[in-house]
């Protein structure tokens, strides 16, 4: 045996022994948060057959999600494919062009591209819903304000890869938008072209998220108040260097991948109190939040959003005596009923013109 030989057989056998330590000695909980999904837990030791035939592919599932150094690892993979071949180590993530990030879920790209434009049927379907809604509402005295947020490639599609190019065809959102105004006396919001003008003094969205960030956000709640004929609140403009937001922690990157978060600080304290919520949130990405202000005065709202509206929660919250907040898109005529409000905002981002259709529920008189 050579002098060696004892070295590289100890070598050899801490590599295949080290895992193993490492899976029974660590801590998964933060992977877990990280990937936003439940990881595949220990199996039962199987009492039956059929049990018996189930735990190969279960005990193959709880090793995939549990071998040690799994997070290392995968983190390592992550930062070569991103430093070394501008990559992102998972599909739901598309690199752009000078630290900019796409969401590439959810029919992004799709819509981004535009192929299957609505047609006339399906324009006035959600003419006819929206206008059923509008009627319901009034007469309970209640406005209907229609949101229509842009996606981030909307606004900035030049920071897109090179091969991203879109044909001369509208958007859906813009067709959609187009069509309500045109055809119906519905109040549509739809602040492309206002972000389009704002984005030449300011940055609007996240370089590692795909949401609008605080001065984007503000635009649309301007628009919003145009519409109801209020004031906008006054802000000042602050940067703060932050981790990278929801792309950036798709990648496992948000450490490498800072964001210069451009916030909007109001110039006098917020006067609206949080109520009622489902849990707490830093960012407003609740299901369901309530806010109020000590203002009799002042109007009441319910909201119907997505996760655009979570940024606006804070400024609309300042106008409202109450003000109700549910991330979804089913519209619910019992909590207008019960809250009885002024208004009812009705929020969807872009993309998911891609395959929504509104549907409303039995309207009781």
């Amino acid at each position: 045996m050579k002098a060696r030989d004892p070295i590289l057989i100890a070598i050899f056998l801490v590599t295949i022994t080290a895992p193993a330590v490492r899976q029974f000695t660590g801590n998964t909980a933060g992977t877990a948060a990280r990937e936003k999904r439940k990881l595949a837990p220990m199996p039962a030791r199987p009492t039956t057959m059929a049990a018996v035939w189930k735990f190969p592919a279960q005990f193959t599932a709880y090793e995939t999600d549990h071998f040690g150094f799994r997070a290392s690892l995968i983190r390592l993979h992550a930062v070569l494919l991103y430093r070394v071949f501008g990559m992102a180590p998972v599909p739901t993530v598309l690199v752009g062009r000078d630290g900019w990030l796409y969401y590439a879920d959810d029919y992004s790209l799709e819509d981004f591209h535009s192929r299957v434009p609505y047609s006339t049927a399906e324009l006035e379907h959600w003419r006819a819903v929206m206008e059923e809604r509008q009627a319901w509402l009034a007469r309970r005295g209640c406005r209907l304000l229609l949101v229509f947020p842009c996606d981030k490639y909307i606004i900035y599609p030049e920071y897109l890869p090179a091969a991203y190019r879109r044909p001369p065809a509208p958007y859906r959102v813009e067709q959609l938008t187009d069509y309500l105004r045109q055809h119906s006396r519905l109040t549509v919001v739809a602040p492309r072209a206002a972000l389009l003008e704002a984005r030449k003094d300011d940055r609007l969205y996240h370089r590692t998220d795909t949401h609008w960030n605080d001065r984007g956000a503000f635009i649309g709640y301007r628009e919003i108040l145009r519409e109801l004929q209020m004031t906008p609140v006054e802000y000042d403009r602050v940067e703060k260097i932050t981790d990278g937001w929801d792309l950036a922690r798709m990648m496992g990157l948000e450490d490498i991948l800072r964001e210069e978060d451009r916030q909007l600080i109001p110039r006098t304290p917020r006067r609206a109190k949080v109520v009622d919520r489902d849990r707490p949130d830093p960012y407003w990405n609740n299901g369901h939040v309530i806010l109020e202000v000590d203002d009799p005065s002042l109007p009441k709202a319910v909201i119907f959003r997505d996760s655009f509206g979570s940024a606006l929660v804070p400024f609309l919250a300042e106008h409202f005596r109450r003000s109700v907040f549910l991330w979804q898109y089913d519209f619910d005529p019992d909590v207008v009923r019960r809250e009885k409000p002024d208004v009812v905002i009705w929020l969807m981002t872009s993309r998911r013109c891609q395959w929504y259709m509104p549907v409303n529920p039995p309207l009781p008189e």
